[in-house]
């Protein structure tokens, strides 16, 4: 096994299959969790098949990872859950929405800080589009996804310098969230569409980082995240909507 090993979820497909096939070309052992197999058949790849919604499941996982050396957990698996007015969804399927959102995220970083913690090592929390700003009819994954930032910064609160945590914004990926978003009426442009290479290239960039300043951000793949300056990286620069280009002229930093 490599001497590094980063543990992802939801590998079968999208950003998360990308993620782990870069990680492996970079050298990494990668731990595969996903509710269906991956389409990878790499030496150092493990998979491990779990339904991240079922607490019992997860729970589970802690005795199959026992005794793995984890020096990263990206917990990228996630749902839209039901869309449309809050008023009229199905409420088990919005609170279904957070288990795997969420609370799995949350129950499986548990398991792992330990590993992490010896091993000094990171998490990386995606997050997705209703998280940072509003969007209707995607209560359940905007509150889901939400939750997950406030996670990520509280956990940097917790853990760092031992273990750095961030939360990415991964952009609109060519994934099945896509598909979704598009069939249910949205207009999402093709100028608007990141590649894959977006979120491996933050998601390495975070793995190598050792600079404690970045532990607990919010960051979008198309920020200039490798060039921020101190006054970007300082805490009056950040708030749960992420440093956005956009606004950051309007923040007073004196």
């Amino acid at each position: 096994m490599a001497d590094k090993t980063v543990l992802i979820t939801g590998t079968s497909r999208g950003i998360g299959l990308h993620l782990a096939e870069r990680f492996l070309d970079e050298g990494y052992g990668v731990i595969g969790i996903s509710r269906n197999p991956a389409p990878i058949e790499r030496t150092d790849y493990r998979e491990i098949i779990s339904d991240l919604s079922d607490m019992d499941q997860v729970r589970g996982l802690r005795s199959q990872l026992a005794g793995i050396p984890i020096t990263g957990l990206i917990n990228n698996a996630g749902i839209h859950g039901p869309v449309g007015p809050l008023e009229t969804i199905d409420l088990d399927e919005w609170i279904g929405t957070f288990n795997i959102n969420l609370f799995g995220a949350a129950a499986l970083s548990q398991i792992c800080i330990p590993s992490l913690r010896e091993n000094h090592g990171f998490i990386i929390f995606l997050s997705g589009g209703g998280s940072a700003f509003p969007r209707a009819n995607y209560t359940a994954y905007g509150a889901s996804k939400c939750g997950i930032i406030r996670l990520a910064d509280t956990l940097a609160d917790e853990l760092t310098p031992d273990v750095l945590v961030y939360c990415i914004a991964p952009g609109p990926n060519r994934t099945k969230l896509l598909d979704e978003t598009r069939a249910n009426g949205e207009t999402v442009t093709e100028e608007s569409i990141v590649g894959f290479d977006f979120p491996e290239q933050l998601c390495l960039f975070l793995a190598h980082n050792r600079d404690v300043r970045y532990s607990g951000k919010f960051i979008h793949v198309r920020d200039d995240y490798g060039g921020w300056s101190n006054d970007q990286l300082s805490e009056e620069a950040y708030t749960l909507r992420r440093i956005d280009p956009r606004t950051l002229g309007k923040v007073n930093l004196v």
